[in-house]
């Protein structure tokens, strides 16, 4: 029998990888477009979808298998979420030179300094407050704007468009589709802009890698690749700080640990992630040509499931995986994927994760939730997962 997905949760705060660890590695699935497909649950088979090239992410022909809609979580049909080789590999060779090492390491200062103001104006304020709207929302967001080159001042707008297309579940279509006209009317602005008085950011090199050798980009590849960058450059880091404050209130020996013991701090992201990170499933694919994945077979045009959140709570792989362990250790999680389309930003997230949390803990003592964590809302599933508020008190 084929099963409805998502399952439905008891409550809205347990990952969905909770529940489908204790799936078969491989099922049958139906999703909410109406198209079925197989779920994949453990660690090496998940793997194997996101590095084999049999499996694709070139979703947009005419009966497609898709989640939701054609594009799920995209920013139009030129998305490199949407690509395979070779024209994926031309953008994010391109892409990729806003995140090269050198780059991402010197952030770090700019990154501190970003999140000591932000924590200033809190403490000023005085508790209780809203981690997301005083903190986990600002912070990527400059760090993300000030690298693409985009004005800051426009947060609000695109936030808002930029959250319809992250919870595609809890709007109409037709909103949805709103939504990635809305930035990618945003973005061809700021191009314009950039073309005209280029500066020393991100979109500006860009552009002139349009504008000066355009069989490397086409004008709407520029602008759904700079949207796309935008979106996920700071929704995922968002609820990487908030689930991980979440986290660690629920278990305080934790957070005691991590406060006593700065080194921690780079294993406390990597646990997040792997045991309640932002990304809980994962971009659908389709078979090219028949694979035997998982002890099943896998049919040319069968669209294939990923769960990372389950592939992360693989006990063959992490031993207790049930366990929110700050200090586990060989924890290879997959919250920022594998392959070809291991996520462009994973570098900087970890070091924004890591300078959020060490300034938390280093300036707000007493730090815990200002509300039961059962009352706390959270995003629904086939979405970037996350609590939409995390109320925080500390001591003043």
């Amino acid at each position: 029998m084929t099963a409805a997905y998502p399952a439905e949760k008891d409550h809205p705060a347990v990952p969905m990888g909770a529940i489908y660890a204790g799936h078969p590695p491989m099922s049958r699935i139906a999703f909410p477009s109406g198209h079925e497909g197989w779920l994949v649950t453990r660690y090496d088979d998940v793997r194997t979808v996101f590095s084999d090239p049999r499996f694709s992410r070139g979703l947009r022909y005419p009966g497609a298998p898709c989640l939701i809609e054609p594009g799920d979580f995209s920013t139009g049909e030129h998305s490199i979420l949407n690509m395979d080789p070779p024209d994926h590999t031309r953008l994010r060779r391109l892409s990729a030179q806003a995140f090269t090492v050198r780059r991402i390491a010197a952030l770090r200062p700019r990154i501190q300094e970003i999140a000591d103001g932000l924590l200033a104006a809190m403490i000023a304020h005085g508790p209780p407050a809203d981690l997301v709207e005083a903190f986990a929302f600002p912070l990527p967001t400059a760090v993300m704007c000030e690298l693409l080159g985009v004005p800051f001042a426009g947060r609000e707008r695109f936030r808002q468009w930029s959250r319809v297309i992250v919870t595609p579940m809890q709007h109409a279509p037709a909103d949805v589709e709103r939504a990635r006209r809305d930035g990618a009317e945003d973005m061809a602005a700021l191009v314009a802009e950039k073309r005209a008085r280029p500066a020393d950011d991100f979109l500006s090199a860009l552009v002139h890698a349009r504008d000066e050798d355009g069989d490397r980009l086409t004008e709407p590849e520029l602008i759904d690749l700079a949207t796309q960058l935008l979106l996920a450059g700071h929704e995922t880091t968002v609820s990487l700080i908030g689930c991980g404050v979440v986290l660690l209130c629920r278990h305080p020996e934790q957070l005691a640990a991590l406060r006593a013991d700065p080194s921690l701090t780079p294993g406390a992201v990597e646990e997040i992630m792997r045991y309640d990170g932002p990304v809980d499933s994962s971009l659908l694919r389709v078979a090219l040509e028949d694979v035997s994945l998982g002890g099943v077979l896998v049919r040319r045009g069968e669209a294939v499931l990923a769960h990372v959140g389950a592939a992360n709570r693989d006990e063959n792989v992490f031993p207790m995986a049930t366990q929110f362990d700050i200090r586990r250790k060989d924890a290879p999680q997959l919250g920022f994927g594998h392959g070809i389309h291991f996520c462009l930003g994973a570098a900087l997230a970890r070091l924004e994760g890591e300078i959020a949390l060490r300034a938390l803990l280093d300036r707000l003592p007493g730090l815990e939730l200002a509300v039961p964590p059962e009352t706390i809302t959270w995003r629904p599933p086939l979405s970037v997962r996350g609590p939409e508020e995390v109320p925080v008190t500390w001591t003043a």
